[in-house]
């Protein structure tokens, strides 16, 4: 299994998708968010690039059937019910009601991945089950760092390198890897023990953390805490099979 691995986004309209299974990872937050939301009961989580856009969605699918919840900057969107906080989500808040999902990194790529024969949105809490769907599916895997405002971002490297490791010690796969995935392996592999302390004090981590969401950070960090499956079908994340 080939597997290529993109520390950001910029470079995925030149990859070919084409029956490639692809991992969207934004560890913090809205890959997070996105298992929350659906672990609470939520119909589906429509990702959307942009708040004008989540806006138009939710007049047409109604109020009652949808909430809008977002993020620009960290801080939530003006008029949005929600933000990006995964505690935000509960069974109370969500259930039954798609949430419509706009945020400053990890929402837009999946528009841009949408034509790959799989979709999955990947988290450290939910890392070992979507391995397990991406050695199930078994074909070629791009993994999408969605970073932080165009660049780098270690937490979500550090996930990329932990589904490496999951595909490859757990499952089995013998991996053909290009040099980020190489490269964000080793850095898995080098950080596994203090996975919380690395994202704490990443960039990311002490911004979030800066505006009083260090809770969120911890939370995001907690590996295979969240048993779900987020996969895109029809422009919609929805529980894979029910998982």
């Amino acid at each position: 299994m080939n597997v290529q691995l993109l520390l950001t986004p910029h470079t995925l309209d030149y990859v070919e998708l084409e029956g490639k299974t692809v991992v969207v990872i934004d560890v913090l937050r809205s890959s997070t968010t996105i298992c929350a939301s659906l672990l609470a009961g939520a119909r589906g989580v429509i990702p959307v690039a942009e708040p004008g856009e989540a806006g138009e969605l939710r007049a047409k699918l109604g109020p009652d059937a949808s909430v809008l919840a977002g993020e620009r900057g960290g801080v939530k969107i003006e008029n949005f019910q929600f933000g990006n906080s995964p505690t935000e989500f509960t069974p109370e808040s969500v259930s039954g009601k798609s949430v419509i999902l706009c945020t400053t990194n990890g929402t837009r790529v999946f528009g841009m991945a949408s034509h790959a024969a799989l979709v999955f949105s990947g988290a450290l809490v939910n890392a070992s089950v979507v391995a397990e769907a991406v050695a199930t599916a078994d074909v070629d895997t791009v993994i999408v760092c969605s970073g932080r405002e165009g660049g780098f971002s270690i937490e979500d490297t550090l996930c990329g390198g932990l589904l490496i490791d999951r595909l490859t010690h757990k499952h089995g796969r013998r991996l053909v890897l290009n040099d980020a995935a190489a490269l964000a392996r080793l850095l898995y592999q080098e950080r596994k023990d203090a996975l919380k302390d690395a994202i704490a004090q990443g960039e990311h981590g002490r911004y979030l953390a800066g505006l009083g969401l260090a809770g969120d950070v911890e939370l995001c960090s907690r590996v295979d805490s969240m048993s779900v499956i987020p996969v895109l079908k029809d422009g919609r994340l929805v529980r894979l099979d029910g998982r």
